[in-house]
């Protein structure tokens, strides 16, 4: 999900509901890694060719991890223990070599730290990067490119201000090095992987606290960042996912001053242009996004107030053929800021976020269109948090929570 803010105005989100306020889902696990990330690019499959693991440095946490799936695996449907991170992070990557890269976050005091982490969901092993990110970045946008190297992309640094500063992960030397900068300082941005190998990067808050509706492109080949068509209205927490022709969906979201919108429009890498489509039967802030098996798209709860104050429960179902929304029943739980992951069977699991029952989860079946609660989070995380899907269809889930609890993790085994 996408970061904080601290300064005034309603969606400058403190960093203290769950460990750093509500955080948007830019990048939900859709088949996609998570924002973010966790961000919604589509997910690196199990059939990947693997990377040998670059040397990193000795393990700093051994977790609990479950099994990987057998054809009846044992603890179907529940949440175990994935040991702790050595800081609040939000950002998650699936590498291809099927690692989980997390890089910034926070210290105890709030601060934005420069360390990454890597998970290894095979030994349950935490390492620490080799390198260290060029600059200290809470919450950056951050998206694998082509070649397996990942863009890490603005968030807040040590004075909690927005960065346009930008550098790229290296896998194979675990190293991190600058590259060309943003045209405009951004958080909570949200950032896609285009099917031409650029990056689109766009929305979020400037240095005012000022909802964006300018966007950019980040070119591999120069390192460079080129300003491309801004958004039809400036959105900060707001919801995205990629469509599978490569389109970009963005619903909702908010500025300072207003209600949620119910609009949505999509990014149209051809063109460079975003264009309206239909609209949302209710604004939303926060919501979760998930892109189908048959390429709709399910937007899932968030919050229709500006301040917090309605948390939904309804769900519905984006064509993009139609360009049309329609209703799809409602979840269990209303909630805001949830995290939304594709299974490899195709259900949807519905994570996290405020408002709902105490660490509750629940799973959308698309054929059916019913939502059922499947097993508790070992953790109630009501703050940001990301979810990825990792090579052997589990669900490995950081953030949330406060102290401790917004260092650790779990896995969710289908």
């Amino acid at each position: 999900m996408r970061g904080p803010g601290q300064n005034s105005g309603p969606l400058r989100r403190m960093r203290g509901r769950g460990i750093a306020g509500l955080g948007i889902l830019v990048a939900v696990a859709i088949a996609g890694v998570g924002c973010s990330g966790s961000q919604a690019t589509p997910q690196p499959s199990a059939t990947r060719t693997a990377v040998t693991p670059s040397p990193s440095a000795a393990s700093t946490a051994t977790a609990s991890v479950p099994a990987a799936p057998t054809p009846t695996p044992a603890g179907a449907g529940l949440f175990a223990p994935a040991g702790s991170m050595d800081a609040a992070r939000v950002n998650a990557t699936l590498l291809r070599d099927g690692r989980v890269l997390m890089v910034g976050g926070h210290d105890d005091s709030g601060d934005a730290v420069a360390s990454a982490q890597l998970f290894d969901p095979r030994s349950g092993a935490y390492t620490a990067v080799a390198g260290t990110l060029t600059e200290a970045r809470f919450d950056p946008a951050v998206t694998e490119l082509r070649d397996g190297r990942v863009l890490v992309a603005g968030g807040e640094g040590g004075t909690q201000a927005p960065l346009a500063t930008a550098e790229i992960f290296d896998p194979s030397s675990g190293t991190f090095k600058a590259t060309g900068s943003m045209k405009t300082a951004r958080s909570g941005a949200s950032a896609f992987l285009l099917t031409n190998g650029n990056v689109l990067v766009f929305g979020g808050r400037d240095a005012s606290g000022e909802a964006l509706a300018s966007a950019e492109v980040f070119d591999p080949n120069s390192s460079q960042f080129s300003s491309t068509g801004s958004m039809t209205a400036a959105r900060d927490a707001f919801g995205a996912a990629q469509l599978r022709d490569g389109r970009v969906l963005v619903v909702g979201g908010c500025c300072n001053v207003a209600n949620p919108y119910p609009s949505a429009e999509v990014y149209d890498p051809g063109t460079g242009a975003f264009t309206v489509t239909g609209s949302m039967g209710v604004g939303r802030m926060f919501p979760a996004l998930a892109v189908l098996a048959d390429g709709r798209v399910l937007v899932a709860g968030g919050n229709s107030s500006a301040v917090y104050e309605k948390p939904l429960a309804s769900v519905e179902l984006f064509d993009p053929n139609a360009g049309t929304f329609t209703a799809t029943g409602s979840m269990q739980v209303p909630r805001d800021g949830l995290d939304a992951t594709r299974l490899h069977d195709g259900r949807v699991l519905l994570s996290g976020g405020a408002g709902g029952l105490d660490a509750a989860a629940e799973l959308f079946d698309p054929a059916s269109r019913t939502f059922t609660l499947t097993g508790k989070m070992t953790t109630y995380r009501a703050g940001q948090t990301t979810t990825t899907l990792l090579q052997d269809g589990r669900v490995y889930v950081v953030g949330g929570g406060s102290g401790a609890d917004a260092r650790s993790a779990e896995i969710y085994q289908p």
